[in-house]
């Protein structure tokens, strides 16, 4: 096994919250290493006397790469949830436990981050950064949890967060479809704020 692979082991323990992360990562180590089919392929029957060679070498391919895939699964989950899954069989009925543990709650962490991410508007005065921060944060946790937003909504539902001091900016946006990332939007919309922020200055000198 190859150093980054251990990494994977060291570094991903399931602890429940992180069930997402966990399943995506530990399902990639079971790939790499040629044994995730014991997940979706069910234990084949034992041999018997008149089997032949090729279905034997079958069985003892499953059989070592479910042992694998098991030990893989018990060394990155915690003391707690090796305990509980010790007896079991396969890898596959591990995995069907822990998910049934583990995978509502993350749907409705998922659901509850990506209603907060389309829910969040910018209070007026609010700094773009904190904003932009909050609105990162939701989604990050979202997309931990399986969320997928494609680029061009993630933008779209960020600038239309923004408050209506930025209506400017909003009607430019929608008109030129300007390709952005997160990190580029914040820019463009800190550049607006400071605009924005310079002509209530000018407006505030002269008692406007």
């Amino acid at each position: 096994m190859t150093p980054s692979l251990m990494n994977i082991l060291k570094d991903n323990t399931l602890t429940g919250d992180n069930y997402v992360t966990w399943k995506r990562k530990i399902g990639l180590l079971l790939q790499s290493e040629k044994h995730k089919f014991v997940l979706t392929t069910p234990k084949p029957p034992a041999p018997n006397n008149e089997s032949s060679i090729m279905y034997r070498d079958e069985y003892e391919q499953w059989k070592t790469s479910d042992d694998m895939a098991k030990c893989y699964i018990m060394a990155t989950i915690s003391d707690v949830l090796q305990q509980q899954h010790e007896g079991m069989e396969s890898a596959a009925d591990i995995m069907m436990s822990l998910e049934e543990m583990f995978a509502m709650k993350s749907r409705t962490t998922k659901r509850e981050a990506v209603t907060a991410f389309m829910n969040l508007r910018m209070k007026p005065g609010q700094a773009v950064k904190d904003h932009m921060m909050k609105v990162i944060a939701h989604l990050n946790i979202a997309e931990l949890h399986g969320a997928e937003i494609d680029g061009e909504t993630k933008i779209d539902m960020v600038v239309n967060s923004l408050s209506d001091s930025f209506d400017q900016f909003k009607l430019d946006y929608t008109l030129n479809k300007k390709e952005y990332t997160l990190q580029g939007l914040m820019q463009d919309v800190q550049s607006a704020e400071k605009i924005l922020v310079k002509r209530q200055r000018s407006r505030d000198s002269y008692g406007w």
